[in-house]
């Protein structure tokens, strides 16, 4: 792919992530304005159950509403050129909390719920620029949420390894396992790292690059003229701001698994104390 094609693979990229974006803030912007039209024409009187679901409404998506909109702020602050990180001491596991309870409102929207997996006495502090650590973290999770189905668990495994932060994200459904709902988009690839393997047991591992996830996402989106709402990848896109953020603190983004076991992120990060 030539420079020229690149350049305008991003600025496409960008486009769409915006496009998408904002579509996502006006669905609950509507709804609110629905809801609290509603409420101020009087139209069931006094104080309702119908009215009480109503106000529950407004204020589950006027939440969602906000964290979008901190999202955006957030992102467009960051240098994408690679900008010089402002380390310290963070709490991983209280900030992963944080970033569970702020999710909530898409969480109970999309039907799933979500479980932290971290004993309670592993604080898991180490050195991070706490603003793109959080960044990383939610777009991760963020991503696994939008993709999963109604009834799943999403699951999030915090670890230490060998002065690494490794933070597992997948999937559980009671019918259909463990997985990842975004593992067909790597299936070739897993496909041929299981036939290499010597045991259908072992785990395998496949590294994601910011640059090969990028041309994967760029291939399923929607070309210059065709309706970008018929084909929304809001998950993969914030997968991709993920990976990115993860390789500009000198980590990485891995699937690991198996195709009997099921497959997960693993997000890893270098841990300094």
């Amino acid at each position: 792919m030539t420079k020229k094609s690149l350049a305008t693979s991003d600025n496409l990229l960008k486009s769409n992530l915006l496009t998408l974006v904002t579509q996502e803030m006006l669905t609950p912007l509507t709804s609110i304005m629905g809801m609290a039209s509603v409420l101020n024409e009087e139209i069931y009187g006094s104080l309702t159950e119908k009215q009480r679901e109503y106000v529950e409404v407004i204020n589950e998506r006027s939440r969602y509403l906000r964290s979008l909109v901190e999202q955006i702020i957030t992102l467009a602050e960051l240098d994408e050129s690679g900008q010089n990180l402002e380390t310290t001491p963070v709490d991983v596991k209280n900030l992963c909390q944080q970033i569970v309870r702020g999710l909530e409102p898409e969480i109970i929207y999309r039907q799933v719920e979500l479980q932290l997996l971290a004993g309670r006495s592993e604080q898991k502090i180490g050195l991070f620029d706490k603003e793109i650590l959080e960044q990383t973290l939610y777009n991760l999770i963020y991503s696994v949420i939008q993709s999963a189905g109604s009834g799943s668990e999403v699951k999030l495994h915090l670890s230490e390894k060998q002065e690494e932060l490794n933070v597992a994200v997948w999937v559980s459904h009671p019918l259909l396992g463990d997985n990842l709902p975004h593992a067909q988009l790597y299936s070739q690839k897993l496909s041929a790292i299981e036939e290499n393997s010597k045991s259908s047991l072992t785990l395998n591992k496949l590294q994601l690059t910011f640059a090969e996830l990028k041309q994967i996402i760029f291939e399923k989106m929607p070309k210059e003229g065709e309706n970008v709402a018929a084909n929304p990848l809001r998950d993969l896109l914030a997968l991709l701001f993920s990976c990115q953020l993860a390789e500009q603190q000198n980590g990485s983004l891995w699937i690991q698994g198996s195709a009997e076991s099921g497959y997960r992120y693993i997000l890893v990060l270098p841990l300094s104390k």
